[in-house]
């Protein structure tokens, strides 16, 4: 049974270690080709995996200087992660709204491209399940602004650490914290294709971050 106090971090670590983590040859979205992927949906669809997602991106949120009002991101790798934190923040008692931005605008009815759309001027928070040049997590951003919103931070949950990914989104966005990175899986970075770039995170991990604010850095 997993420990609702302690040990999230590394149970929802082992858990993409052992369900999400996949050497082997794949083509990504980008048409690139890779030795290895993560594949979060066995994760971020299963009833423990969207437990410890919700839990790990609430506490997450503490790290940031604001507290946002909403979260939201792409459909459909942010859907879960979105669902997972809206209510597990009604059972902490520290609720958020969630939203979802669809890649193209709805063709019927209410012709949205945001579903649950905030109001402008509301502060949210975007995330994605995985980051390999960012163009999803900053698709959602830019229709969150379109929106009139304030983006104050974005969160994944694996990044790449490749083809730019993290510089992308900071180009753009100030605050961008990776739950997880390839590195924090050996088993993924040792078979990890050296042609590849790799892009050294120079944002903080969640443990910094939240030192840091704790701190008032």
């Amino acid at each position: 049974m997993i420990n609702t106090l302690t040990g999230t971090r590394q149970d929802l670590r082992d858990l993409l270690d052992s369900r999400a983590a996949r050497p082997g040859e794949i083509t990504l979205s980008t048409g690139a080709k890779s030795n290895f992927y993560f594949d979060c949906k066995p994760v971020t669809l299963s009833a423990d995996g969207a437990y410890l997602v919700g839990m790990v991106f609430l506490d997450a949120l503490e790290a940031l200087p604001e507290r946002p009002e909403a979260v939201g991101g792409l459909t459909h790798g942010a859907d879960p992660i979105v669902s997972a934190m809206v209510v597990l923040s009604h059972v902490r008692e520290c609720p958020i709204e969630g939203f979802y931005v669809r890649k193209e605008v709805k063709r019927h009815g209410t012709k949205r491209r945001i579903e649950n759309p905030p109001k402008p001027g509301t502060k949210v928070v975007i995330v994605d399940d995985v980051v390999t040049t960012g163009k999803s997590l900053l698709q959602a951003v830019h229709e969150a602004r379109e929106a009139g919103c304030e983006v104050i931070g974005v969160l994944a949950l694996v990044d790449r650490e490749e083809q730019d990914g993290a510089a992308n989104i900071r180009r753009e966005v100030d605050t961008y914290i990776p739950l997880y990175k390839r590195s924090d899986f050996p088993r993924i970075a040792s078979v990890a294709d050296p042609c590849h770039t790799t892009t050294t995170s120079e944002e903080p991990s969640v443990q910094e971050a939240s030192a840091s604010t704790a701190s008032g850095a």
